[in-house]
């Protein structure tokens, strides 16, 4: 018991002492040096809406993609929430797809292109199209 508290005791000293320490250095240097490294390591993307099924291995592929590309993206789920599958129906009716040809994935790239289904090259022409507008 008695090394147990002389070692927090130990710890408690080192950290008291590193934050005086870290607390002496100019914080908007450190801030600024860390916001421009992630400023210029991050491609800016427009907003991405994917409405999927929870069981789609087509889905969990695009998802897959988005997050090891690390893109934001809203994941609208139809089969867990009636208002995204009805959002998704709206969509198709103003694209005029029949009934018999919609599906998911579907990927709604800064509101005005969407893509049904997913491959990497349509997603990243898609993307390309949208930064144009």
């Amino acid at each position: 018991m008695y090394k147990v508290l002389t070692v927090l005791i130990g710890l408690n000293l080192f950290f008291s002492a590193t934050s005086i320490i870290a607390a002496e250095a100019p914080p908007s240097v450190v801030k600024q040096s860390i916001i421009t490294k992630q400023t210029k390591a991050k491609r800016q993307y427009p907003s991405v809406v994917i409405y999927t099924l929870t069981t789609c291995p087509h889905c969990m592929e695009a998802k897959q993609y988005l997050d090891e590309a690390k893109i934001a993206y809203i994941n609208r789920e139809v089969d867990l929430d009636d208002n995204h599958y009805n959002e998704l129906m709206k969509i198709y009716d103003s694209m005029g797809v029949p009934d018999i040809k919609r599906g998911v994935p579907l990927l709604v790239i800064g509101d005005k292109i969407r893509l049904q289904g997913f491959s990497k090259d349509r997603f990243e022409n898609a993307i390309k199209e949208a930064e144009k507008n």
